[in-house]
């Protein structure tokens, strides 16, 4: 007998695809395995009852039983039989699900009439397996699949149960659209009190640090004037301050590239050390401004706050001849009537006075650095009944902990690098802030190596700055060894460029120019060598980080791990990514230039990166961080 009706495989355009024909329809009628021919004796071929997607093979949410795929290379599986024994081979079909689940909208994976995938002959009870390339199918869209067996002759009478899929890259983030007129964000770093020094800096730093009491002599009757340590305050604080940073009276040593503001409390003891019989409170504010090609300005003020009957003959302050620097360095000392106001201060009394002073520095020397700690020395006259008691109150002897070197200054002379002679805060890292409107590729690819990797280079939350590498030779090997020619091309879609005279880029992270790049050799100093497991050369590669492209999907540019095979774990120290090229470039190029000129950065230099990008993510933890997989919608600030 003939099977009437079922159809002969036709040659029919592929522009016949039809997306919606009865899903559960006999799957003879649409033969894409090939034309269903005489009923003979035997038995049909039989799809298997699971069939299952992958890769990673696994399903979650145990109600729906949906197989999350890791990839978009997606591989579609089941396994077939034949009760004759016949080899056969099966064919696949997607379609998308509406809101209860059922089948939709039939998906076309390959191109032909049908829009259905078919594998190759198997072995009757193997299992039959088929590639769908990423163009058909798209990430975080639930799909159904099914199956129908064909030997050659004969198709089965019913497709295999329904299976639904799920395609859920580890890394998939839904970019804004680019504004190509968004201005560069300035470097006006806020002023903290995180004290981050240069890469294996030396110089005046000091390896340990604890403050001390000051006290002078002891008098004929037994009393003495004493200062007790500055409280102690917490390291690292990640406080900031607003404008009139160095004016608000709060506590503590805050420090941006060119301004250093430390107020403490200084209480003055009268009596025996052990048991004071009054005490006399003051603030006392040292600002220090990096305001010359060959100079520098401290302001010292100083402000009375409770000042006790105890001290009816007042207190008297001087730093005459107090003021101590290094080298080339000389303070041009103030003179006693310099003070903005009287530096005696009369029970009651809660006037500030204030005491500017200049110090220079020997600037003639070309292509020279110095390093410079300046310090002052403030002399206390205590005026009681019928005594005059002396005490030094040393700056330097009174830091908060863990600021003792936010005052450093280095100073240098490379003026035609520059520009200009000058000085900065060396211990204070400023912060190179990216155009995310204009560049949203190169900034969501930095955000992503930056807030998901451990060592989140770059990250002023999490205290991991970026250090600056300077030698041309040792950035161009960095770049080579994650970035080779080609790999951008090979790895990367065009549709993620912004005009025709674009091209794709390999935009590693984080950047060639830092010893934090993942193709630095621990031997050449680098801090996060990229050597693939099992490397049998030790040499850094760009297939050990995390490696995604920028694809467009819809009306969006999206960042998409690459489907070669290699699920990023998150544990990698580096990322590259095929981006566009005016991102990459622009991103960084002369406005990073104008930033090291600006900010003075030198070898070992430590910085920050804010990439000016937020994620609004699937999932995070609760930290806020997101978790795998790293699906985010991202917002450029």
């Amino acid at each position: 007998m003939l099977l009437l009706g079922s159809g002969v495989a036709t040659t029919a355009s592929a522009d016949t695809f039809d997306p919606n024909p009865a899903p559960n329809a006999a799957p003879s009628t649409r033969p894409a395995a090939g034309p269903e021919k005489e009923v003979r004796a035997g038995a049909r071929p039989v799809s298997g009852k699971k069939p299952s997607a992958g890769p990673a093979w696994k399903q979650v949410d145990e109600g729906l039983g949906t197989w999350s795929v890791n990839t978009r290379k997606v591989q579609l599986r089941n396994t077939v039989t034949d009760a004759d024994g016949d080899k056969a081979n099966l064919t696949f079909e997607v379609w998308t699900v509406d809101s209860g689940g059922k089948p939709k909208t039939k998906v076309k994976i390959e191109d032909n009439e049908y829009g259905v995938k078919v594998s190759g002959y198997v072995n009757s009870g193997s299992a039959a397996t088929v590639t769908v390339d990423p163009k058909w199918l798209n990430p975080n869209v639930d799909y159904v699949f099914h199956t129908s067996a064909y030997d050659g002759s004969l198709y089965e009478t019913s497709w295999s149960p329904w299976a639904r899929l799920r395609i859920e890259l580890p890394v998939d983030l839904a970019l804004p659209a680019p504004v190509h007129d968004a201005p560069n964000p300035g470097f006006t770093t806020p002023p903290n009190s995180n004290q981050t020094k240069p890469l294996a800096s030396g110089g005046l730093t000091r390896s340990t640090y604890k403050a001390q009491k000051q006290c002078g002599p002891v008098g004929q009757d037994g009393r003495q004037v004493c200062i007790p340590p500055t409280p102690a305050k917490p390291a690292k604080s990640k406080g900031t301050r607003d404008v009139g940073w160095c004016e608000n009276g709060a506590m503590g040593a805050y420090a941006d590239r060119f301004k250093e503001c430390d107020t403490r409390p200084v209480t003055y003891w009268l009596g025996p050390d052990d048991d004071p019989i009054a005490k006399a409170d003051f603030n006392f504010t040292r600002t220090l401004r990096l305001d010359g090609p060959d100079s520098f300005t401290e302001t010292l003020t100083i402000k009375g706050v409770n000042i006790p009957a105890d001290f009816d003959g007042g207190i008297s302050l001087s730093a005459f001849n107090g003021h101590i620097c290094q080298g080339s360095c000389k303070p041009i000392e103030p003179q006693g009537g310099d003070w903005t106001a009287t530096p005696t201060w009369k029970p009651g009394d809660t006037h500030s006075a204030s005491l500017t002073t200049k110090y220079t520095w020997d600037a003639s020397a070309a292509d020279m650095t110095y390093r410079y700690k300046p310090d002052v020395k403030i002399e206390g006259t205590v005026h009681s009944p019928g005594i005059e008691q002396k005490v030094d109150y040393q700056w330097s002897k009174g830091y908060w902990q863990d600021t003792r070197d936010l005052d450093q200054i280095r100073c240098d002379t490379f003026k035609v690098k520059w520009g200009s002679t000058g000085c900065v805060f060396v211990n204070s890292a400023p912060t190179y802030v990216f155009n995310a409107k204009r560049y949203p590729q190169a900034a969501a690819h930095a955000w992503l190596i930056q807030t998901v990797l451990p060592n989140h280079a770059g990250s002023e939350a999490q205290d991991k700055p970026l250090y600056y590498m300077g030698d041309s030779a040792q950035n161009t090997r960095n770049r080579d060894r994650i970035c080779p020619d080609r790999w951008a091309a090979e790895n990367g879609d065009a549709s993620a460029l912004d005009d025709a005279t674009d091209k794709l880029n390999c935009d590693e992270f984080a950047f060639a120019s830092s010893y934090n790049s993942g193709g630095m050799k621990k031997s050449e100093g680098g801090l996060n060598e990229a050597v693939p497991t099992g490397s049998t050369t030790g040499i850094p590669n760009g297939s050990a980080c995390v490696q995604s492209f920028a694809k467009k999907h819809g009306t969006k540019v999206h960042l998409y791990n690459i489907d070669n095979g290699k699920v990023p774990t998150f544990n990698e120290v580096c990322g590259r990514s095929s981006i566009s090229g005016i991102h990459n470039q622009e991103s960084m190029g002369g406005n990073f230039t104008s930033f090291m000129k600006q900010m003075r950065i030198m070898d070992k230099d430590a910085y920050w990166l804010n990439t000016r990008m937020t994620g609004s993510c699937a999932a995070t933890d609760a930290f806020g961080k997101p978790v795998n997989p790293v699906i985010c919608t991202m917002t450029a600030k």
